[in-house]
């Protein structure tokens, strides 16, 4: 049937019954491998799974619309969603072409309300599934002027499991353990000199950036803008802005109700939250949110990439940490604290951790021009290239400084 004509309009649909559209946990389980079954997973029946995940969808379309007054790039209004079609007998561009018409055939819904990039991730005879970028009510005005598209069309707002690599938080707390971190690599120096420099391996987040990111209505926005933006998303308001927008904050915390259900994944990641936000001084100042991922993190975009990582060495960020009367277990705190506020910024569609090599004066400093100084202190060797230092709820180590604020700047490369 042709797009747009799919039956006769409905009245207005409530969040409840667009979340019931989307796929199901076991479902998307089959179109992406993420973090959500270990975010949703472990409750005693699957039926109290299937109800959290389907709470989460409820609690993601209720912020979709909560910011419609606010029109900007970084808009939480502007919330990326996962859109998947079983259109039989199609291919996968067909099948697109079919979601982009009834789209661009839905009353009241403009150009500039929905965005997709031609981005399909998972294709097959079955089903084709690929990313756009909404505003406000978008999605409940095409389902209600498009009722039977539920027979083919299913829509998941993307929460911070579905973006997160499978295995994420495993390759974090490996590499924290120093199961697979830290070792130095090469030994070398342009000037000739082989006792200079060392390079180590480092830990980073590489995410990719949703559609209407950068092209965000027509204009073609800078990439050190789209960089400022995360990074304020970060950092911003204490960390209250990362905790309004949680739904596993909401739920851990009793703001769903005191027996709301809830997994002891989602009460990790709401306690990093909440000690973040609870290191917010009077004075408005914040030791995790302004120096260790505002000052010492670096955030950079490059096409649709988008990597953060530390900029300081572990010996370096290991005086950070003393200077600012914090412990290791801080620290950590920290990074899962920015892992999750970057999985839940509205402009980043997937996040996952990836390893380079970092180049280090022998004395543990990234300031490479301090390698020739002959009095240049000289931490020990495990501190330098692979310290492990003992950290936090997720019984982690660090292996090395640039791992470990690179996580919590928010990606690692």
């Amino acid at each position: 049937m042709p797009a747009g004509t799919n039956g006769a309009a409905t009245e207005e649909l409530t969040v409840e019954e667009l979340a019931s559209y989307g796929l199901t946990l076991e479902e998307f389980n089959k179109v992406r491998n993420s973090e959500s079954p270990s975010d949703f997973g472990g409750l005693p029946s699957s039926g109290d799974t299937d109800q959290l995940w389907l709470d989460a969808a409820v609690f993601e379309y209720e912020v979709a619309t909560s910011d419609s007054s606010d029109r900007a790039s970084t808009s939480s209004g502007y919330h990326p969603y996962l859109v998947c079609s079983t259109y039989p007998g199609l291919s996968g561009k067909q099948r697109e072409a079919q979601i982009d018409a009834i789209f661009q055939n839905t009353p009241n819904v403009s150009a500039s309300h929905y965005y997709t990039s031609g981005n399909i991730f998972h294709n097959n005879d079955d089903i084709s599934c690929g990313t756009l970028r909404a505003y406000n009510d978008t999605i409940a005005k095409v389902y209600e002027s498009n009722p039977n598209a539920t027979e083919y069309m299913s829509v998941n707002p993307l929460h911070p499991s579905m973006k997160m690599a499978e295995n994420t938080v495993e390759i974090m707390e490996s590499w924290f353990e120093g199961e697979d971190a830290g070792d130095v690599v090469t030994i070398g120096s342009d000037s000739g000199n082989s006792d200079e420099q060392i390079q180590v391996k480092t830990l980073g987040l590489h995410m990719i950036l949703c559609p209407g990111v950068q092209d965000f209505e027509v204009e073609d926005v800078p990439d050190d803008e789209i960089a400022d933006d995360v990074k304020s998303f970060v950092t911003e308001d204490g960390g209250n802005t990362v905790k309004e927008m949680s739904f596993y904050y909401h739920r851990v915390s009793g703001m769903d109700g005191k027996n709301a259900v809830h997994t002891e994944r989602m009460g990790q990641w709401s306690e990093a939250i909440s000690q973040v936000t609870n290191w917010t001084k009077d004075d408005g100042s914040n030791d995790c949110l302004d120096s260790i991922i505002g000052e010492n993190m670096s955030f950079v975009v490059k096409q649709r990439i988008l990597e953060v990582n530390a900029k300081m060495s572990f010996w370096e960020g290991k005086k950070l940490i003393q200077s600012l009367g914090r412990t290791q277990d801080d620290l950590n705190t920290c990074i899962w604290y920015m892992t999750y506020a970057l999985a839940l910024d509205p402009m980043v569609c997937t996040l996952e951790p990836r390893t380079s090599v970092k180049t280090l004066c022998k004395n543990g400093s990234s300031d490479l021009s301090q390698c020739s100084e002959v009095d240049a202190v000289v931490p020990p060797a495990a501190d330098a290239a692979s310290g492990r230092i003992e950290v936090g709820p997720w019984k982690m180590n660090i292996a090395v400084m640039t791992l470990l604020v690179s996580l919590f700047g928010g990606v690692i490369v």
